[in-house]
């Protein structure tokens, strides 16, 4: 296996909050996510999660729109060393 694809959960404070891995790096994201709620991955009621675009659309998940891409012309006009 030359790619792993994992699942992380973690606060804003940067504790880990929850890991899977071991999957095959071809395995989507959605696919990841769907196994670790079977298994023990638990999101409270009104409690949300920031996830990229690979994954579906759900209650818990805050995914951004597919195709759009944001403040590109903001992050060119910052001066970050």
């Amino acid at each position: 296996m030359l790619t792993q694809n994992c699942l992380a959960a973690y606060t804003f404070n940067m504790s880990f909050l929850y890991v899977l891995s071991g999957w095959k790096g071809s395995v989507t994201d959605a696919w990841v996510y769907y196994h670790a709620q079977i298994k023990d991955f638990n999101i409270s009621a009104r409690k949300y999660y920031l996830a990229d675009a690979g994954f579906g659309a759900c209650d818990e998940l805050l995914v951004p729109y597919s195709n759009v891409h944001y403040h590109l012309a903001e992050w060119g006009r910052g001066h970050l060393k």
